[in-house]
């Protein structure tokens, strides 16, 4: 990889300009498993390079797929600076030596794992389990011109779960659980994950209950996951800047529940997909963003910082192809303060919203959400009755000021390299119909 870096680098300073450059190579291991047996296997592999040019006040942009070694992607991101005209000013090169290239995480799906998964798609015969596993592992690199070179190699597995039971009625129910370790996932797989997402299939295949009567709401980690989705871009520096967060100039403000926090942290010990540094080179740390229900500040990247008047914090992420930085976050946790548990309060019926199957209407700016989902209703004796296809509507900046506390059961949802994990809260102030 470091021999297509040096060419453009130095073909880039022939030419005048500063540059740096962001190799990607790829490969992704898929397999699915359904009824005991393995249905399918593919194999991936694809690399992307990305370069970026400062010459004059400008800054140029050009990416090449597959990855290499090509004079003309030089020429083309200094064409590109052309149009666009100044820009933000040319970043400072790293100082002092490079880390080590690092190796963190390299999940593989051998035919040790492939009979394993397939085993457990071997269930009861009123029950079709179906498992979708993916494996992905990403070399990086990213040279500036007159820098040593940062390399990592890091990946993540995905697994998602699909499990239809028979009764009276079709109870569907999908899960998707992620892991740096393949042995990991698996094992909590094995331990519980299947036996309690069987569980609740069955509970759904069941008649609804005549009324949707109930105390409490508790919204699964599934659920509540996809929600905050809607109100990530609101912490992006990005969003600020060009008007459409609704958190602009409220930094110092409660907008969450006491005890509420909100931190970005890609080497966190429970982050899938650990990365070093981000991909413009700004070193990965830990981000608050609310503390005790108080915003603290916003994710950035480096351009963003730059035109803000702060510094990155490490944020600026690729698309899969290379395609221009964006503020993005990498392992973004809500965590919530008082621990509830996921029974019912003594003597109430509570709600469980245990799957959204779709937006009905959503708003990332306001943050406004009607949904369809699936529901279990828990009487105060424990038992478990399916609540049916419901709608739940709402405002997630609303709900982060409603959460009374968490199940304890963190769930994650994800979007290319960035996730959001978040335990299941009990909420008030939801919108509940049927």
């Amino acid at each position: 990889m470091s021999e297509a870096s040096d060419f453009l680098n130095v073909t880039a300073a022939d030419r005048g300009a500063d540059s740096e450059v962001w190799e990607n190579a790829h490969e992704t291991d898929e397999l699915v498993c359904r009824g005991g047996a393995v249905e399918r296997r593919v194999s991936t592999a694809a690399t992307a390079t990305a370069l970026t040019v400062w010459q004059d006040g400008c800054e140029g942009y050009a990416v090449h797929v597959p990855g290499g070694a090509d004079a003309s992607l030089v020429d083309t991101a200094l064409a590109v600076g052309r149009a666009l005209g100044p820009g933000t000013p040319v970043p400072a090169r790293r100082t002092g030596q490079a880390e080590q290239p690092r190796t963190l995480a390299d999940p593989r799906l051998d035919e040790a794992v492939a009979q394993r998964l397939a085993g457990l798609t071997a269930g009861a015969s009123d029950v079709d389990v179906e498992l979708r596993a993916r494996a992905d592992r990403s070399g990086v690199l990213l040279h500036r011109a007159g820098c040593e070179p940062l390399r990592h190699t890091t990946g993540t597995f995905q697994l998602q779960a699909r499990i239809t039971a028979k009764g009276r009625r079709v109870g569907f129910i999908a899960h998707q659980m992620f892991g740096r370790s393949v042995d990991a996932v698996l094992k909590d797989v094995e331990a519980t994950e299947l036996d309690d997402l069987t569980a609740l299939a069955r509970v759904l295949a069941a008649e609804p209950v005549p009324r949707l009567t109930h105390d409490d709401v508790l919204l699964d980690g599934r659920v509540m996951a996809k929600l905050f989705m809607l109100a990530v871009p609101a912490f992006q520096l990005d969003s600020v800047l060009e008007g459409r967060s609704p958190l602009a100039g409220r930094t110092g403000e409660r907008i969450g529940s006491a005890g509420l926090s909100l931190v970005d942290d890609p080497m966190a010990a429970d982050s899938p997909l650990p990365v070093p540094w981000d991909d413009e080179g700004t070193v990965c740390a830990p981000t608050t963003l609310l503390k005790d229900g108080v915003l603290r500040g916003f994710l950035s990247s480096r351009r963003t910082a730059a035109e803000a008047g702060t510094v990155s914090t490490g944020s600026g992420r690729r698309g899969s192809s290379g395609e221009m930085p964006t503020v993005q976050p990498g392992f973004l946790a809500l965590r919530p303060a008082a621990a509830l548990g996921d029974a019912p309060l003594d003597g109430r019926t509570l709600l469980k919203v245990v799957q959204a199957n779709g937006a009905h209407t959503s708003n990332v700016i306001t943050g406004d959400f009607s949904i369809g989902a699936n529901a279990v209703l828990v009487t105060p004796d424990g038992v478990q009755h399916n609540a049916g296809n419901i709608t739940l509507a709402g405002n997630v900046f609303d709900l982060l000021t409603r959460i009374d506390g968490h199940d304890g059961r963190q769930r994650l949802n994800r979007g290319h390299t960035s996730f959001v994990a978040s335990p299941g809260v009990w909420a008030t102030g939801l919108t509940v119909g049927r």
